[in-house]
C-alpha cells in the first residue's frame, strides 16, 4: 500500500475512534483539560478555535501554537514526552475527546495509524518551525504576514473557506502573545497593512486583499527590497480531492 493511501486510511481510523466518543460542547476561554479533569486527553476540535500556551512567573503569558477547526489536540500524551501544556478555548467550541491510553494505544498497534498520527506530529513540528524561523528573523510586517497566511491555508486545507476572507477570533493581545510583539506594535502594523490595501480586519473578519505583496512579506518583511515584477510566491490552495484527503490537510 502506498503511503498516502496508509495516511488516508490512518485518519479514517482514527477519526471513526473520535466519532464514537460523546462530543463536548465548551464557551470561549475555558481550558480543556479543567473541562475533563484530565490531562491524558487528546481531542478532535470538531468547531472552534483554541491556543496552546506556556505562563511564566512573571505574569506574562505566551501562545505556542494555535489550533484551527480539524485539528487534533493532545497527541505528546500519547508517548508522554513532556508534561501537558495549558490549551484554552478561543472560541465556543464543539469536540470529541479520548482517552489517550484506554482510546488510542490500542490503534497505534496498527501502521496506517501510527502512521497518521506521526504524520500529525511532523506537521505540528513544522508549523512551529515556520513560526520559530518568523519570529527570529523576520520584522514585525513578516510576523504578522507569515501567521495570516498560515491560517489562510490551514483552513483552505480543511475546505472550511473558498476567498481570500476567514473568521480571525485572534485578539490583538493574543496576536501579539502569540508572535512576541507589543500590542501597540501589532496596532500599528495592521494599520499600515490595511492603508496600504495589503490586508483588511474589521471585527475579527480577515480579508487578505493583496495575497503577493503579503507572502513577499514573509520572505523579507519589507516591500521596498522585493524585486519589482517578482513572481508571487502565492498560489491558491488546491482543492482536488487528489490532493487532499476529505477535509483533511495535505499528504
Amino acid at each position: 500500500m502506498a503511503v498516502r493511501d496508509e495516511l488516508v486510511l490512518g485518519r479514517r481510523t482514527l477519526h471513526a475512534r473520535f466519532r464514537s466518543a460523546p462530543p463536548r460542547t465548551l464557551a470561549a476561554g475555558e481550558l480543556l483539560t479543567a473541562a475533563v479533569c484530565s490531562s491524558n486527553e487528546i481531542y478532535h476540535l470538531v468547531e472552534g478555535w483554541a491556543c496552546q500556551f506556556r505562563d511564566f512567573s512573571d505574569g506574562h503569558q505566551a501562545i505556542v501554537d494555535v489550533y484551527t477547526p480539524g485539528e487534533v489536540i493532545g497527541l505528546d500524551a500519547i508517548f508522554r514526552a513532556r508534561p501537558p501544556e495549558k490549551v484554552m478555548t478561543l472560541t465556543s467550541i464543539a469536540t470529541t475527546v479520548i482517552d489517550a491510553e484506554a482510546g488510542l494505544t490500542d490503534l497505534m498497534t496498527c501502521r496506517s495509524t501510527a502512521l497518521y498520527v506521526a504524520w500529525l506530529l511532523g506537521r505540528r513540528q513544522r508549523r512551529s518551525d515556520r513560526l520559530l524561523a518568523a519570529i527570529s528573523s523576520l520584522d514585525a510586517r513578516g510576523r504578522l504576514a507569515t501567521m495570516l497566511l498560515d491560517f489562510y491555508r490551514r483552513l483552505s486545507h480543511q475546505s472550511l473557506i473558498t476567498g481570500l476572507s476567514y473568521n480571525l477570533p485572534l485578539t490583538q493581545t493574543q496576536i501579539g502573545a502569540y508572535l512576541g510583539l507589543t500590542v501597540a506594535h501589532v496596532n500599528r502594523v495592521l494599520r499600515s497593512l490595511r492603508d496600504e490595501q495589503i490586508v483588511n480586519l474589521e471585527k475579527h473578519c480577515l480579508t487578505i486583499l493583496d495575497p503577493e505583496r503579503l507572502t513577499i512579506l514573509t520572505q523579507n518583511g519589507s516591500l521596498a527590497n522585493a524585486v519589482a515584477g517578482q513572481r508571487s510566491l502565492y498560489s491558491p490552495m488546491p482543492r482536488s480531492r487528489s490532493s487532499f484527503p476529505p477535509n483533511g490537510g495535505s499528504f
